[in-house]
């Protein structure tokens, strides 16, 4: 076991690869996977975007301007640059251009900061989960330590059965230990207290954190950037490369003017207004496009999760805990019933029968104590996470443990 338990830790060595992994969350689930859809698919998505977006502004070209002929190679470039860091307005071939003075309806202020804008996207996917990993420390869980040790269990088929348990059976001492000591603080504390499911609303109050994050991304784009997508500018935005489309885009527009003046000797000043190119908006758009339909997805996947599907697990919490100790139960009667069979003679089976109705009985209020004053919600809610990160077998080990552990000694 120590040579496993070394190349784990060596997994865990503080260089610069490592600390991004394990502060960006990569490679962790001790989380379900809409979960995962946000703090890690997303960050990757939005990251790759970031990648896209600053390669295109700072390492090529993002604007070209139309300059007069009468523009040296310097004149061009500080026009190139005055109109990228200044605001620049769209106005459509059939239009006038509007003077100096007048209201420019379709004014364009935001694509030089679009990768400081995904950034914020990222970093708000990022978040959620950042507390979650260091809120569920705090009260207790190490729950990506004990779902590594489940995962090493069933991983290292070529060791011996005993070998592989003793990791599952590790963390069913922790766990009972914890179960233990947070029964034993019950007397110390009053009813309300000892029985508010820390665990359960932190993971609650994440997944909420997560859909907040959505919905308010979504209220920027569709009403401070203005999207109004249908299916029809959808299949244009996306699919669709057409030049007249992206010069008539409000949001995104290729061909956008700019006013710039400069100044002479004295107090001599001229009005300039050239005409440009933005090139860096054909993948602005896109990328957009894309965030906006997978925020949509995101929104989806996440009323579903929380409004619907772990208020389900809840309700339904001991379940899946008291079908498999039932099973279990039943297995080890039938077992005992076979191997007295031969022995037993026919005048003890009707105390057999009362004895097992009795046994039974005592099993059920165990079970019921098991569940709702050792396990209780936390541990129903640890355990349902465990079954999604590992697998069926795996979790009804540890239960096994646990249920053994707490029979030798029940609350």
């Amino acid at each position: 076991m120590a040579r496993y338990l070394k190349t784990y830790r060596s997994y865990l060595r503080f260089d610069a690869y490592a600390l991004i992994r394990h502060y960006c969350g990569f490679g962790r689930n001790d989380d379900d996977f809409v979960d995962r859809l946000s703090r890690h698919y997303s960050v990757l998505i939005f990251s790759m975007f970031i990648i896209i977006v600053s390669s295109v502004q700072f390492v090529g070209k993002p604007i070209s301007c139309w300059t007069p002929a009468s523009f040296t190679d310097s004149h061009i470039s500080y026009a190139d640059f005055i109109c990228w860091i200044s605001s620049t307005y769209y106005v459509s071939t059939e239009s006038e251009i509007p003077y100096p003075d007048e209201h420019r309806e379709h004014s364009i202020i935001f694509y030089q900061y679009i990768p400081f804008l995904l950034m914020l996207q990222a970093f708000g996917f990022f978040f959620p989960g950042f507390l979650w990993r260091s809120l569920s420390k705090k009260i207790g869980f190490s729950i990506q330590k004990y779902i590594d040790n489940l995962n090493l269990s069933r991983t290292l088929l070529i060791e011996p059965p005993s070998f592989r348990q003793q990791f599952v059976h590790n963390v069913a001492i922790r766990l009972d230990q914890y179960f233990r000591l947070k029964h034993g603080k019950k007397k110390m504390k009053t009813v309300f207290l000892s029985q508010f499911p820390k665990l359960t609303i932190l993971y609650l109050s994440i997944k909420l954190i997560y859909l907040c994050n959505i919905l308010f991304q979504l209220f920027t784009l569709h009403y401070l950037m203005k999207f109004r997508l249908s299916l029809s500018s959808l299949v244009q935005q996306l699919f669709i490369h057409s030049t007249n489309y992206h010069h008539d885009s409000h949001q995104f527009p290729t061909n956008v003017l700019c006013d710039f003046i400069v100044r002479f000797l004295g107090k001599n000043t001229h009005r300039h207004t050239v005409q440009c190119v933005l090139p860096v908006n054909v993948f602005n758009e896109k990328i957009f496009t894309f965030s906006y339909l997978w925020l949509i997805i995101m929104m989806l996947f996440s009323i579903y999760n929380l409004m619907f599907q772990w208020p389900f697990y809840l309700i339904n919490k001991y379940d899946f805990i008291n079908d498999y100790l039932i099973a279990q139960n039943k297995k080890k009667t039938n077992k005992f019933k076979k191997l007295t069979s031969d022995f037993t003679s026919s005048s003890l089976i009707n105390s057999n029968n009362s004895r097992d109705l009795s046994e039974q009985k005592n099993e059920q209020i165990l079970m019921k104590n098991f569940n709702e004053h050792y396990l209780k919600t936390d541990g129903i809610v640890l355990l349902r996470l465990i079954k999604i990160n590992t697998d069926i077998v795996t979790t009804y080990n540890l239960l096994d443990d646990i249920w053994d552990l707490y029979r030798i000694q029940p609350i």
